[in-house]
């Protein structure tokens, strides 16, 4: 199971395959969701550290909500390895 790092929190694992919502969901780290997981909103974005090549690519649903090459909306990358991530909601 790859190990994802949001940074504040304990490092934690997850299922190869899972977003990085559902991830942080089953271990109780905190990320906004808005609009429930539907790419309709940008609370649950991240700035992606370490490991942007272990995330699927990017949804074209997400674009609208991306400000850079290093963001990602956490019910939208699912994970292919490890990664590192800062939370980084939109307003």
């Amino acid at each position: 199971m790859p190990t994802v790092l949001v940074q504040g929190h304990p490092a934690v694992e997850g299922e190869l395959d899972a977003t990085l919502l559902d991830v942080c969901d089953a271990h109780g780290i905190l990320m906004e969701c808005a609009c429930g997981g539907f790419a309709c909103c940008n609370s649950c974005r991240v700035e992606v550290i370490e490991g942007a090549n272990n995330l699927s690519q990017v949804e074209e649903d997400e674009l609208p909500f991306l400000e850079g090459i290093h963001q990602r909306l956490g019910c939208q990358a699912r994970l292919l390895g490890p990664v590192s991530v800062r939370l980084d909601p939109g307003m």
